[in-house]
């Protein structure tokens, strides 16, 4: 049995069940064979978890490099839409995502440090990515607003997206997310006097 079958039914069960509601002996059940099994690939629990979060990192900033390269010289709102339509629909049915959002929005208490330090780098590295195409839509005047702004904006709607996904369910997203979306482009694509008429 190898370590990529095992890694595959432990993202599944963490996704769903956390790291306290996965054992080792159910991702043993799952694949069919003994725990003790586990200990030829992983030193434990611990170390299969941090890593399948070390790889998910890896896997996720990749994603959001080809997202980006694949509609950069896509209008801003429809690049963005996109990101959020991906993020919602990815959720449900990508179990890579959602062990990703789940554990770094719920990490283990003894493990905080660890997850948190990688969910910082990753956050950190995505918003370096996404900064290039909002100074290119203020270049090409697609928007009117500081494009660090409207980076970091559109990084807080991302996680309030997320949180809803995760303590809440699927039509909310979706809900949350059309509302918010109206009132963050508005603001991205008033001009200056549209701001000095609303004082």
């Amino acid at each position: 049995m190898g370590a990529n079958k095992i890694k595959g039914a432990a993202l599944s069960l963490f996704a769903e069940r956390g790291y306290d509601g996965t054992s080792l002996a159910l991702i043993a059940e799952q694949i069919g064979i003994k725990k003790q099994s586990i200990y030829a690939h992983f030193k434990g629990k611990e170390d299969l978890f941090l890593s399948l979060l070390t790889e998910t990192f890896t896997i996720e900033l990749k994603r959001e490099e080809q997202f980006l390269e694949h509609y950069y010289t896509s209008s801003l709102d429809a690049f963005l839409k996109a990101s959020l339509a991906s993020f919602l629909s990815r959720y449900n049915h990508d179990s890579r995502l959602k062990f990703w959002l789940k554990n770094t929005f719920l990490p283990p208490i003894h493990l905080y440090d660890q997850v948190n330090a990688q969910l910082n780098r990753y956050i950190h590295d995505v918003e370096s990515l996404y900064i290039k195409r909002f100074e290119t839509a203020v270049s090409k005047q697609e928007i009117a607003m500081n494009p660090q702004q409207a980076n970091l904006a559109f990084s807080a709607l991302l996680d309030s997206v997320a949180v809803e996904l995760i303590y809440g369910d699927q039509q909310r997203a979706v809900t949350k997310m059309e509302a918010s979306w109206n009132i963050y482009w508005q603001g991205l694509i008033a001009t200056n006097s549209d701001f000095e008429r609303g004082r």
